[in-house]
């Protein structure tokens, strides 16, 4: 895991960068650490799944992402029949979805998709969750139970959130 580093010590507009360890992380390094998902292509990484019971979560990824290139995309199927992705084109993430890396090291993935905020938390330690909340205050938030995952922390995958500017933090 990575902590963060300031590259600049000015008081107002610190420009802050993660430490080098991500910003050098390769595909070569950490591709034995990404399990695949039916859900993801051959040619795709799995950055986090989860399957809960008859339905199948993924959220998938090229290899290489930059702010203009490249792609990530959540996906959900029911019996292997995927009924859902967003977005619907493969396009470069920014603007769809939002990284958060959190001091404990947990870390989410988080996008809004018809009035529906979804977050994909993915803590250092303990099960992984899909939380789904309603566009009305009224309804209950929904949360899908998970396997562990712990791949939202790999330093490849915070490099590609940082390239592809979705860290918050960045």
């Amino acid at each position: 895991m990575g902590l963060l580093a300031l590259t600049s010590t000015s008081a107002l507009g610190e420009e802050r960068t993660p430490v080098d360890s991500i910003l050098t992380a390769t595909w070569q390094q950490f591709a034995s650490e990404y399990w695949p998902s039916s859900l993801c292509g051959k040619d795709e990484l799995t950055l986090w799944s989860c399957e809960a019971g008859s339905r199948a979560y993924a959220f998938c990824s090229s290899r290489e992402v930059t702010r203009t290139s490249g792609y990530m995309q959540y996906r959900a199927s029911r019996h292997g029949k995927v009924e859902f992705t967003y977005p619907k084109q493969k396009k470069p993430p920014l603007g769809s979805f939002t990284y958060n890396s959190f001091g404990n090291g947990n870390a989410s993935i988080e996008f809004s998709n018809g009035g529906y905020q979804y977050t994909l938390f993915d803590p250092l330690r303990g099960a992984s969750s899909i939380l789904v909340t309603p566009p009305s205050a009224q309804s209950k938030q929904i949360e899908i139970a998970c396997g562990g995952n712990q791949t939202l922390q790999l330093n490849y995958t915070m490099r590609l959130m940082y390239d592809a500017g979705i860290w918050s933090d960045y």
